[in-house]
């Protein structure tokens, strides 16, 4: 049996997932072919990881070569070359990540036309934004009810494909995960990397993702505890609200507090992670959030935004670290003050329970999910 499995752009989390799925299929008689968009998006710069690449991959859109390109995820330069590719392949399954995009479309129209059945890889959630009943009919009814099986992260983007008529015995879990083992390396000090406490939120530099907030909130927090006493903050990530956010750390003094790296390589972030003493992810909204299951990996305490799917997921209030409302900065600036607050000890415990839960969203859970998805959509 052979299976196609399509993401818009590969990266290291995506590889971890791949060689388990690929794993999986191989012992019981298949093969798997990896396809992608685009080798280099905009949102995630991976930097070169060909060596994570250990099963085929087929790219539709070459950004390296042809880096003027606008190749997002909306582009429609990919529908010739998703039914090229599908056409040279002839795939048994097909695995498709969502929905809304033209490649993954073209995907699905092809597979319908074939008689090829589909799975959907998901992590929408019901209250990703404003939904309307008329675009929530069309979905279902045109996209949704066409794919044979789902893989989705967690309980919310289970419910809500069941509330689009997704049958629920068709649905599995395991979509969301990296390479765990990966982030539980020791870290090694670099000379960007603060001497002092920090926590570290690595994100890109956009507008949901709440960072002003975030800086506003940090503000508050070292008046709170103490200038002396108060840990850094480091923003792993770069975006266009870059500019916009180095003003309001200048505009509040803390240049020398807060630092912007920019972005960090795949292979550089275990030694940010590693060093940090908790992680924070003040999204106003995040289907997932992936970055969360990193931190837990590295055994850091987490301080999430309630509407970040991972910390719905992953996190426990008070237990493996604390929730807030994005909105509210004294809840934000509260989940800083309280986790500087304890003992060293207790945030030990605290990074040691994030590796447990995250325990549950391995590469390995995702190879599980993908076959028993597999399996459901082509019994023979």
């Amino acid at each position: 049996m052979h299976v196609a499995i399509m993401f818009y752009n590969i990266g290291g989390y995506h590889a971890a997932r791949l060689r388990a799925a690929q794993n999986i299929l191989g012992q019981n008689g298949g093969k798997l072919t990896a396809i992608q968009t685009v080798d280099n998006g905009d949102e995630h710069p991976w930097g070169n990881l060909e060596e994570e690449m250990s099963f085929p991959l087929i790219t539709l859109l070459s950004k390296q070569q042809d880096d003027h390109k606008d190749y997002s995820p909306y582009t429609p330069d990919a529908v010739p070359a998703v039914r090229a590719t599908l056409n040279s392949l002839q795939p048994d399954v097909v695995a498709i990540a969502g929905w809304g995009f033209p490649d993954a479309r073209a995907a699905l129209s092809w597979c319908r036309h074939h008689k090829v059945p589909t799975i959907v890889m998901s992590e929408s959630k019901f209250d990703d934004e404003k939904r309307y009943w008329w675009r929530e009919l069309f979905k279902s009814f045109f996209l949704i009810k066409k794919f044979s099986a789902a893989l989705v992260g967690g309980k919310a983007h289970k419910d809500y494909l069941i509330k689009l008529g997704f049958p629920e015995n068709k649905i599995f879990l395991g979509y969301d995960a990296v390479d765990n083992d990966y982030f539980l390396q020791g870290a090694v000090r670099q000379t960007k990397i603060p001497k002092k406490p920090y926590f570290i939120a690595v994100t890109r530099l956009i507008k949901r993702k709440n960072i002003d907030r975030l800086v506003k909130a940090y503000a508050v927090y070292r008046e709170k505890v103490g200038v002396d006493q108060a840990w850094e903050l480091v923003i792993c990530g770069t975006g266009v609200e870059a500019a916009a956010i180095k003003a309001l750390i200048n505009d509040n003094n803390l240049t020398n507090y807060v630092h912007l790296p920019g972005f960090i390589s795949y292979k550089e972030i275990i030694n940010w992670y590693g060093l940090a003493n908790a992680f924070i992810h003040p999204a106003l909204q995040e289907q997932w959030g992936l970055v969360v299951n990193e931190a837990c990996a590295a055994g850091l305490p987490i301080l999430g935004s309630r509407t970040v799917g991972a910390c719905a997921e992953l996190v426990r209030d008070g237990e493996n670290g604390f929730l807030f409302e994005p909105t509210r900065l004294d809840d934000i600036s509260d989940s800083l003050i309280n986790v500087h607050n304890l003992s060293e000890e207790s945030r030990k415990k605290m990074g040691e329970l994030s590796r447990k839960r995250v325990a549950a969203c391995s590469p390995e859970q995702f190879a599980n999910g993908f076959f028993n998805a597999v399996t459901v959509a082509r019994p023979r």
